[in-house]
């Protein structure tokens, strides 16, 4: 399979989409946003109907996805693409979907709950325990945001309970997608040319109707703080929906949001080197294809052409 992954923005969809009509290969979405029904706009939710997309609005708003759950149904559908003899192409944005696939999710140990009021109580005093997590496991702080206080809480609990990081034990764990040969592809941009391009996407988004996509959301019954909520800027555009906050304030927060996420995820697809990276400054985007391609056609050759 070909996975096409990088920081939000930076043009995965349309390099997926064109690589799939050349091989004729479909997409499975690896966004752990694009997965909901009904936030389209906001999410940058692939339009291209001539192209196959799999895990793409298949969840209700209150539903909260899983890395488990993601690596399960992309398991499953990639069994019906090899019966179809289709190439998945997975893009995305989302890590740790990804490792779920590729290396497998460990058993969650069990919950101390002596450790994990300790950290509740440091995290209520105003201690900066993202930035612990950052010393002690760098992968896990990346992939969480800093404002997620339970997962930071979580994953800081493993450690101090077991003495491993979750990285760690992510490392013990076997892959979803067994039998398959892998190539993974980074795309990137200069960083000042990736948050020029998000700036813009955010103004094209309300264009496009956002404002009016989250007031349907909530007028359909789904609450402010649903799973699917936790979107960049879905929350925002609900506090001026409901006058708590002025537009300008709202794009300010939301660009900002946004280029912290995409930072993060810099990081994260940075440290592996098992991605090959393609800088799509330095090329048109059917240069960037053509790379893609000519490494698959390499790897199918001789997969299929052994010594």
């Amino acid at each position: 399979m070909i996975i096409i992954a990088g920081a939000t923005g930076v043009g995965k969809t349309s390099v997926a989409c064109a690589v799939a009509r050349r091989i004729g290969g479909e997409i499975i979405s690896a966004d752990a946003r694009q997965v909901y029904k009904g936030m389209v706009i906001g999410t940058a939710a692939p339009s291209n109907e001539d192209v196959p997309h799999h895990l793409v609005g298949v969840l209700d708003p209150n539903e909260q996805p899983t890395a488990k759950w993601w690596a399960d149904e992309c398991a499953r559908i990639l069994e019906s693409l090899w019966e179809k003899e289709s190439v998945p192409i997975i893009a995305g944005g989302t890590g740790l979907y990804i490792r779920a696939l590729v290396e497998g999710l460990f058993e969650s140990p069990s919950g101390d709950a002596v450790i994990r009021t300790s950290l509740k109580k440091r995290i209520e005093t105003g201690d900066d325990l993202h930035a612990e997590l950052e010393r002690i496991d760098p992968e896990s702080a990346v992939r969480i945001h800093p404002n997620n206080k339970p997962r930071i809480i979580r994953a800081l609990e493993v450690y101090y309970s077991t003495g491993k990081t979750l990285t760690e034990l992510f490392g013990q764990t076997e892959s979803k997608a067994k039998g398959w040969e892998f190539l993974k592809f980074h795309l990137v941009l200069p960083r000042e040319l990736l948050y020029e391009k998000i700036e813009r996407r955010t103004e094209d988004m309300f264009e496009a109707g956002w404002i009016d996509e989250v007031r349907e959301l909530l007028s359909s019954g789904i609450a402010s703080d649903a799973p699917g909520m936790e979107a960049i800027g879905y929350r925002e555009i609900s506090g001026f929906l409901s006058g708590e906050i002025d537009i300008a304030d709202v794009k300010s927060k939301i660009k900002q949001a946004t280029r912290n996420y995409a930072k993060r995820q810099l990081t994260w697809f940075r440290h592996r080197p098992d991605y090959c990276e393609i800088d799509l400054s330095k090329m048109e985007l059917i240069e960037a294809v053509e790379i893609i391609l000519r490494r698959y056609r390499r790897k199918y050759e001789g997969l299929n052409n052994p010594a």
